[in-house]
């Protein structure tokens, strides 16, 4: 097939398990072309004044990324004005689309938008004109639609943009479950699956293990910002702390909330038990994850929740939250999952990991999960997943 990805982001900025799935559907034999059109901040005011000049000229690029072809091409952010951002972004698709047709005689067979908001809007207007079936695989976390996700997001979500590019979509895969019910709220048409993120399941190792030593080594992966819980975390650390129990914590991430973190571990005065690691590269995460006996994350939500299955792939237990992606496969055998923003609920899931944490099988863990959510195993639904819908509309009329 030829497959045409559109993301809603892409490297280098973010957007690293786009690249992921479109590199393993190269790996398959598929023709795959990337259409990458990338927001320009007001704040860099050449480049926005420019992207607005090329709005109408299509100017883009083509190169060989590795496995991929991509071609790039700006449009002008639009802060606080979304439903404009999102004809912008549909307008300038459209217009680099045409030009990539005329220019390299290109027909893709089927189209895979990453997130409605607001490739899977810019998929409907291309699959309208040129008659191209699309899949949407949903990622973005906010259409969980909980108490945590804020204004802005809500009001953009609410646009009608999004209904409109999932009423045109054959098919819509949510990263988990907890993303259905508020699209199937704005369509009772199109349907609508859960298929999880591929993860690279295969350059994690087995955690050391630490024999009888009643010391509980905690870690925590993740960008520091309200959203993630680590007050909730550090204030229930300081209970576990309280109750004499011997353990540690691990905090690796940075962010802009980074130091009202650290002034509170002061505050609390458990500086001698918690340890900032701050940004490490992906090999040095997986030694500390190594190091550690549990894995604890108190997100707010979690569209799917890469970093439990990455932590789970050494086979730790885990501490979730059940508001997020983390409830398809988080359970008894493999960890815990708890309510948001409560520290004493997340207090007692800690001092049970104290005490029990031997009692979890790593290497079930660990092996479940790879077979799981294996590159492998997650390519081959997807290829599945667009071969049944390449063929919905009637090429003829293209």
């Amino acid at each position: 097939m030829k497959i045409l990805v559109l993301p809603s982001w892409y490297p280098p900025h973010k957007g690293e398990f786009v690249q992921q799935q479109a590199d393993a559907l190269v790996d398959l034999g598929h023709d795959v072309t990337v259409l990458s059109i990338e927001r320009v901040s007001p704040r860099n005011a050449i480049q926005w004044v420019w992207a607005w000049l090329s709005l109408c000229l299509s100017a883009f690029s083509v190169t060989q990324e590795g496995k991929l072809r991509v071609c790039r091409a700006s449009v002008p952010g639009m802060p606080k004005f979304y439903s404009l951002y999102a004809e912008l972004f549909a307008f300038k698709t459209k217009r680099v689309f045409a030009k990539l047709r005329r220019s390299l005689n290109y027909h893709p067979d089927v189209i895979h938008a990453h997130s409605l908001i607001w490739a899977g809007y810019a998929a409907s207007k291309l699959s309208t004109q040129y008659k191209i079936a699309y899949l949407i695989t949903e990622h973005r976390g906010r259409f969980i639609n909980n108490e945590f996700v804020n204004r802005a997001e809500k009001k953009e979500m609410m646009l009608p943009q999004v209904r409109a590019g999932l009423l045109g979509a054959s098919k819509v895969l949510c990263v988990s479950s907890k993303l259905v019910p508020y699209l199937a709220s704005l369509s009772s048409e199109t349907p609508i699956d859960v298929l999880a993120n591929m993860v690279d399941v295969d350059r994690f190792t087995l955690k050391n293990k630490h024999g009888n030593d009643a010391h509980c080594r905690f870690i925590c992966v993740a960008h520091v910002t309200p959203l993630k819980g680590h007050e909730t975390l550090i204030q229930a650390f300081a209970k576990l702390q309280a109750a004499g129990e011997s353990a540690s914590l691990t905090i690796v991430g940075d962010g802009w909330y980074l130091q009202t973190i650290k002034a509170l571990v002061s505050d609390l005065e458990v500086e001698k038990q918690v340890v900032f690691k701050g940004h490490l590269t992906q090999a040095q995460v997986q030694t500390e994850l190594q190091q550690a006996d549990v894995f604890v994350l108190p997100s707010q939500y979690e569209a799917f929740g890469l970093v439990y299955i990455e932590a789970m792939s050494v086979g730790l237990p885990v501490i979730a939250t059940n508001t997020g992606g983390a409830i398809d496969f988080v359970n008894q055998k493999n960890g815990m999952l708890i309510e948001p923003n409560n520290a004493d609920v997340l207090y007692q899931a800690m001092q049970t990991m104290c005490n029990k944490r031997e009692e979890f099988d790593s290497e079930s863990i660990a092996s479940s999960i790879k077979t799981r959510f294996s590159t492998q195993a997650i390519v081959t639904q997807l290829d599945a997943q667009l071969a049944q819908i390449s063929g919905k509309i009637d090429v003829s009329s293209r």
